[in-house]
């Protein structure tokens, strides 16, 4: 994302065939610019898993399918032009799907139910949280999980972009996992009071016990979400 500017020059000139006229065209475009800087920011904001690069995405995928169009319409030599636009904007999605996993969730907006808020429900597995930057040990309730991080129900305030490590036990598996804080999530209706957590470094052991941890933990809650939408 931060070397956008350069890589949709190019991209933009082979696939909507432009000429020399029409890149110099686009490269002189405000609105080319404009979408630049959305997706170069977006591009450091998800880097440090920054909440509002998600919405920054958004305002760069609109502006950019809005060049596109443009582009198409005043500049392009191509005699498949519907392709082309259909083609980038499947391009769009597929960089909105990876993002939304990578950033979304479990990080930023985890897709908990009010039932998994730890009003009602499944027993939340419980994590230690091991404080790396200050001495201390503290539990939470794991809500969410993934082999990229977790989502952590805590009543404590942590730093953003503390170091932590997690000490994860259930399903048969017990692994020490370090993480980082990228989100501090404060009390709502659909959100509880909690923690984003990025894990770092895990190497191949303790990659293989978080995702049998995750397998079952997923099945878990996918077995709780049926039985809360069957009517009493």
């Amino acid at each position: 994302m931060i070397g956008f500017p350069l890589f949709y020059l190019i991209f933009v000139s082979f696939i909507f065939e432009l000429s020399s006229k029409g890149i110099l065209a686009v490269a002189l475009s405000p609105l080319f610019y404009l979408a630049s800087f959305f997706w170069i920011i977006s591009g450091v904001g998800i880097r440090q898993m920054r909440q509002w690069a998600w919405y920054t995405l958004g305002a760069a995928q609109l502006f950019i399918t809005y060049l596109n169009a443009l582009t198409l319409v005043h500049n392009s030599e191509s005699d498949f032009k519907v392709y082309a636009f259909g083609l980038t904007l499947a391009i769009q999605y597929l960089a909105h799907i990876m993002v939304s996993q990578e950033l979304r969730v479990p990080f930023l907006f985890p897709k908990l139910k009010w039932w998994e808020s730890g009003i009602a429900g499944m027993h939340h597995m419980k994590v230690e949280i091991v404080h790396t930057t200050a001495t201390g040990v503290s539990t939470g309730q794991l809500l969410d999980l993934s082999l990229k991080g977790c989502f952590i129900k805590s009543p404590i305030d942590f730093e953003s972009m503390e170091k932590i490590s997690l000490k994860l036990e259930g399903y048969g598996q017990d692994v020490e996992v370090p993480g980082i804080i990228v989100w501090n999530a404060k009390s709502t209706v659909t959100h509880p009071k909690g923690i984003g957590v990025k894990f770092l470094d895990l190497d191949r052991n303790k990659r293989r016990k978080v995702k049998v941890i995750t397998k079952r933990f997923v099945l878990e809650k996918e077995s709780k979400d049926v039985t809360a939408k069957i009517p009493a």
